[in-house]
């Protein structure tokens, strides 16, 4: 696919509940410094992310449940690469995300590397890794994963650990994890 005179053929789908922070990573990905405040992305985007000699796709897609219920599936399907963004600042939202994380990663391709990233980590708010891990069971969505997954605690905003969890992803996809 062609995609702003680059051919790319990678594909990394973002996805989460809206305003759990997909849109203030994929721009800290690329380099930029993200604005406080977003409007809520409407449908999907696709921007182009080149690390280490490697383009990607990223596709955006927005959280709220029309558009999980018309793009995730087909777009998880697709791609090399999965981050699922959960806004950690938020527990109401747990069952939610939850409900929609088996989904997720009963969709993902078993090759596929898998990125659960808990966002927000700045905010006084935020659960503690531990408790986002056995609130969403992801041990248990981890033990059904063939391939790669990892769980990353993030402030997109602030760029704490996004590196870090950044570089397992794209070293996986690299590597065709092996």
């Amino acid at each position: 696919m062609k995609i702003f005179d680059k051919e790319v053929t990678t594909a990394v789908t973002f996805v989460g509940l809206e305003n759990a922070g997909k849109t203030t990573l994929i721009t800290r990905l690329k380099g930029k410094e993200p604005e406080k405040d977003y409007i809520p992305t409407m449908g999907m985007n696709m921007e182009v992310l080149s690390i280490e000699g490697l383009d990607l796709m990223a596709v955006d897609i927005g959280g709220q449940a029309e558009f999980r219920d018309a793009y995730w599936e087909a777009q998880i399907k697709k791609a090399a690469g999965i981050v699922f963004v959960f806004d950690s600042a938020d527990p109401s939202r747990v069952e939610e995300a939850g409900t929609w994380l088996q989904k997720v990663s009963t969709w993902a391709r078993p090759e596929a590397a898998f990125l659960f990233l808990a966002n927000k980590k700045d905010l006084a708010e935020a659960m503690p890794l531990d408790q986002i891990i056995e609130a969403l069971n992801l041990r248990e969505v981890m033990s059904k994963r063939p391939h790669s997954f990892a769980v990353h605690q993030i402030s997109a905003l602030y760029n704490d650990g996004v590196d870090e969890a950044w570089n397992w992803l794209v070293e996986r996809i690299k590597t065709g994890q092996k």
